[in-house]
C-alpha cells in the first residue's frame, strides 16, 4: 500500500492536514493528468473528477500511517472514493499515491466553477482549520460516530458560499 497521498483542495494546506492528523506530515507539489477539480455546490471545498486532458496541481503528503489514514477516510465526505493514482512531481518522475476522487455517480454535486486554493486561504481557511482541530480532538479522544461528524460539518459550513 502507498504511504502517499496526493490532495488538491483543503488538504493542499499543512495547517488542515496537521489540524485533521496531528502530524506534521513531509510534502512535494504534484500534478495529476486526467484529473480536473471543481466546488461542491453547496460546500467550501472542491471534488477531483477523471477529465481527459485536464491536470490538477496538488501536493503529496507521504510517511502515511494506518491511523492517518483511519483519521482521513473518517474525515473526508462519505461522496469521495479513495483511488491509487499515478502522478507527477515537476522533475517528472512519478509517484503512486491514493487521492480522494468524486464517482462519476456524484458528480452532479459539483458546480462548473473551478475551486480557487487563494479563495479558500482568504475568505475560510482560518475557520476550517479550527473545526478540524475539533474534528481530530472528538476522534482521538471519543472516536465519535459518523453521524457527529456530519452534524458537525452541516453546523460550520456557511450555507450561502460565494467565490468573489
Amino acid at each position: 500500500m502507498s504511504d502517499a497521498l496526493f490532495t488538491y483542495g483543503t488538504l493542499q494546506f499543512p495547517e488542515v492536514i496537521e489540524a485533521v492528523t496531528g502530524l506534521a506530515l513531509p510534502w512535494v507539489e504534484a500534478e495529476a493528468p486526467g484529473f480536473a477539480q471543481f466546488r461542491f455546490r453547496d460546500r467550501i471545498y472542491p471534488g477531483m473528477v477523471k477529465r481527459e486532458g485536464a491536470l490538477t496541481q496538488g501536493r503529496v503528503y507521504t510517511l502515511m500511517s494506518h491511523q492517518t489514514w483511519e483519521l482521513l477516510d473518517r474525515f473526508e465526505d462519505p461522496v469521495y472514493r479513495r483511488e491509487l493514482l499515478e502522478v507527477y512531481r515537476p522533475d517528472g518522475s512519478t509517484i503512486t499515491a491514493h487521492a480522494y476522487v468524486l464517482p462519476v455517480a456524484q458528480q452532479h454535486l459539483l458546480s462548473s466553477d473551478r475551486w480557487q486554493m487563494d479563495w479558500f486561504s482568504h475568505v475560510h481557511l482560518d475557520g476550517y482549520v479550527s473545526r478540524c482541530r475539533v474534528f481530530y480532538e472528538a476522534m482521538t479522544s471519543h472516536g465519535l460516530p459518523e453521524s457527529y461528524k456530519q452534524t458537525l460539518w452541516k453546523l460550520t459550513d456557511s450555507p450561502q458560499i460565494s467565490q468573489a
